[in-house]
């Protein structure tokens, strides 16, 4: 799955309401809380008054999906506003290491007065992401098995990175998401005003595998000592000051080499500093069962999508339902190709599927690396050294395999590993 750009489809989530014939009043009232909060973005307010309805009736629907929604949206915001803080909209997103650090990519406008960062802060960002999307996974995991539905207008969300009380232009979705894509996919056409979306029971299952995507990638750097990684390239997130290299690379003059070359040195930085130390281990198999369930949640969105007989503004379609993006149409071939790519993974992450090894007979077994690697070295990973505790024989993926599940989807298998998740 591209990671780089998970955060393009995670930032357009929000609850659903459920329509119920007996407690109508209390679903629009939900409704018009939800889209008072996603339009202002109050988060804390809307989370607070919510929060009271659904502890207050656990069997309400809409809810305990528009609390996850919330805090789901308050947590991206919260990792927005820690961007902010610490000055990462300082630099050009295109030309420093968030464009390589997914949960990095947010993007988020120049700060004049940052605040210092160091590694031990910069690991509390991380942690604090994990706390909060953990939350709102908790929260989904809660819902009720009942229908659940809520239009809403995706580009009237918005996350206020400054907290500066006021929306500037910079902090509509529309702009968050151009920012994001670099996807026609995923453009919003134009001067389009508006995109309508009826969230469904089968979106709760979407945004809550969303929630662990994301917090398995900031669960997997914290699981490492990537201190030698911040050291040499971490400058370029929130500016020379950051580390001693950065400070250095002013001290000397770094304008001399250029722009282009400062990219690439970052990059090499990065990948060559990737030597790291398991620091936390527990992180690192909450890593693998994040993404397991991500994979569950897959298998269960789909059932769910599949027996859905309306077309009603769908943010995930069936074959017999409009998609939201044109260039996107989804057909039972697509959907079964995707669930393959799903099984595929799963078997990975359980082992029973080795991945190839360019040293050794048999293949990777991922399972027990998650388990019980003490070490992560991302070259010699990949030539052999750093792998070799975990090569086994078994069944090995291949090339092959993988392209003949992903043809269904053709070139477009990253824009629909982004939105279907």
């Amino acid at each position: 799955m591209n990671f780089l750009k998970v955060s393009l489809i995670a930032l357009t989530v929000c609850a659903t309401t459920t329509i119920l014939p007996t407690d109508t009043s209390a679903a629009e009232n939900t409704s018009k809380l939800f889209s008072k909060t996603v339009e202002t973005a109050t988060y804390k307010q809307g989370i607070s008054a919510i929060a009271l309805q659904a502890r207050q009736n656990p069997a309400d629907s809409e809810a305990v999906f528009a609390l996850g929604a919330l805090q789901f949206l308050n947590a991206l915001e919260g990792l927005q506003h820690d961007l902010y803080r610490y000055g990462a909209g300082n630099a050009d997103i295109d030309r420093n290491l968030r464009s390589f650090l997914p949960i990095l990519r947010i993007p988020v406008s120049p700060n004049p007065s940052p605040e210092p960062i160091t590694y031990e802060k910069t690991r509390e960002i991380f942690k604090t992401f994990v706390a909060g999307m953990e939350q709102a996974n908790q929260t989904l995991a809660a819902l009720p098995d009942k229908p659940v539905k809520l239009p809403v207008d995706l580009l009237k969300i918005s996350l206020d990175a400054d907290r500066s009380g006021t929306i500037e232009p910079y902090e509509n979705l529309a702009t968050v998401l151009g920012s994001l894509s670099r996807s026609r996919n995923f453009k919003v056409e134009g001067e389009a005003q508006s995109f309508p979306v009826t969230f469904d029971q089968a979106d709760a299952k979407w945004l809550q595998g969303y929630s662990n995507l994301l917090m398995s990638t900031a669960n997997f750097l914290l699981a490492f000592d990537f201190e030698p990684t911040y050291d040499l390239a971490f400058h370029s997130v929130f500016g020379p000051s950051a580390t001693n290299y950065g400070k250095l690379l002013e001290e000397k003059g770094k304008r001399k080499t250029g722009r282009d070359f400062e990219t690439i040195a970052a990059a090499l930085n990065f990948v060559h500093s990737v030597n790291w130390q398991v620091d936390e281990p527990d992180r690192l198999e909450a890593t693998r069962q994040n993404l397991l369930k991500v994979m569950q949640l897959n298998y269960e969105t789909w059932d769910l999508v599949s027996k859905e007989t309306d077309d009603d503004n769908e943010w995930l379609p069936n074959p017999n339902q409009t998609s939201p993006f044109q260039a996107l149409p989804v057909t039972q071939p697509t959907i079964d190709a995707w669930l393959q790519n799903v099984k595929a993974a799963e078997h990975v992450l359980n082992g029973d599927l080795l991945i190839p090894s360019m040293s050794f007979e048999g293949g990777i077994n991922m399972k027990t690396f998650f388990q019980t690697a003490q070490t992560f070295d991302i070259v010699l990973f990949i030539t052999g050294p750093n792998s070799a505790d975990y090569i086994e024989d078994g069944e090995v993926s291949d090339g092959n395999f993988m392209r003949t599940i992903t043809r269904p989807m053709g070139r477009n298998f990253g824009s629909f590993a982004i939105w279907f998740n």
